[in-house]
């Protein structure tokens, strides 16, 4: 009865660290910024981005302990040019050269979550939908660049990229992230 009972202990004990949620690998980011009338999409990431998150059985408790610092310099749209011409506006003339963001909440049954974004020394709550796919945990959602106070930034670069962007650029970007984890 020892044997058994015993076994089944461990048999349990097992099974719960199976189901941790744990991060495998690195946190993916892109961002989509739009250009033209016919609000054609941009997209790239960032470089430089340090996750911190700890493993944890509880999906909702894994992904609220979700900390990201993101160093706006690492710009990346695979495009040299279009990243000076960003961050040497954009990110530049703003007061912060780190993006941090925060899960602040999640509700499982109808897969959405509130994201806290910081940027520029202004913090803002972002609804995002996510899904679980192949292991990964896929966020996508949408900021409003002039809501961080960086209408003179944004300005800057609209000017700036304005014979790029038929004389349209807009202040909305998508966003998105993936956890990989195991």
């Amino acid at each position: 009865m020892k044997k058994i009972l015993l076994s089944s202990i461990l048999a349990l004990a097992l099974g719960i660290n199976l189901n941790a949620y744990e991060v495998n690998g690195d946190l993916g980011v892109k961002w989509t910024g739009f250009k033209t009338e016919k609000k054609a999409p941009v997209s790239g990431t960032f470089k430089d981005i340090n996750l911190s998150i700890e493993k944890n059985d509880d999906l909702s408790k894994f992904l609220t302990s979700a900390k990201v610092e993101i160093k706006t310099a690492s710009f990346d749209s695979k495009n040299p040019f279009r990243d000076k011409n960003i961050t040497s506006t954009l990110f530049s003339l703003a007061t912060s050269e780190v993006i941090k963001g925060s899960i602040k909440s999640i509700d499982v049954e109808n897969k959405k979550m509130v994201l806290n974004v910081t940027m520029n020394e202004v913090s803002k709550e972002v609804s995002m939908s996510y899904d679980i796919e192949d292991s990964k945990i896929v966020a996508k959602g949408s900021i409003e660049i002039l809501d961080f106070g960086m209408k003179n930034s944004f300005m800057a670069f609209a000017k700036k990229c304005a014979s790029f962007h038929g004389n349209k650029s807009f202040s909305d970007v998508n966003i998105e992230f993936t956890i990989p984890y195991k």
